[in-house]
């Protein structure tokens, strides 16, 4: 599956438990609501992992400590979502492991930017850029914000942003081969001398 596609399946796996909680939040209050949270978060953070960690190599070199912090706060949000969703069965989710779902996102808003600033270098990578900020930003925003629908609305939009960040770590590889493509065309090229 494509980065683009990986991101995408992520976003909407995560952000559709957010919004259908909004919607009707008498069934995310029973333990199976619970689950379905907490398996939405260790699925669609682990799509996301995976995005990160099959960055184009482009995009590995550019910031190599960035991208680590923004595979380590994936981490956080997997391991937040297996807490949650083991503490749950009894009913009622236990709140501390709430720690790992700020971290995470603490990691994104370091991360995302640190990878975000080299990456703005590159050819091709503007989608990336841009959706790595507005992941840190908008998830900034869920942490610190929360009165619904903010919270709700910073932090779909958070999930939504990761879409940027697959389609620009694609284009990028794109960009980036066609880029060395055209420098070993040119290397290869004769060289027409004007003397005659």
């Amino acid at each position: 599956m494509s980065r683009t596609a990986r991101s995408a399946v992520a976003a909407l796996v995560l952000a559709v438990p957010v919004v259908a909680e909004v919607a009707r939040p008498d069934l995310f209050g029973s333990v199976a609501g619970h689950l379905v949270g907490a398996a939405s978060q260790v699925l669609g953070w682990g799509l996301l992992a995976s995005v990160v960690a099959d960055a184009p190599d482009a995009a590995r070199v550019a910031s190599p400590r960035g991208r680590r912090v923004v595979l380590a706060a994936c981490a956080l949000q997997v391991l937040f979502g297996l807490a949650y969703g083991a503490t749950a069965l009894d009913g009622e989710p236990f709140e501390g492991v709430f720690v790992f779902f700020l971290l995470g996102f603490v990691a994104l808003l370091v991360g995302g930017p640190l990878w975000a600033g080299r990456l703005r270098r590159l050819p091709g990578a503007r989608a990336a850029v841009t959706g790595l900020l507005s992941v840190a930003v908008l998830g900034t925003l869920a942490v610190l914000v929360e009165p619904d629908p903010f919270h709700d609305i910073a932090l779909v939009g958070a999930y939504l942003a990761w879409v940027l960040v697959g389609h620009g770590l694609s284009r990028l590889e794109h960009s980036t081969s066609r880029h060395q493509g055209q420098a070993a065309a040119d290397e290869t090229a004769p060289v027409r001398s004007d003397a005659g």
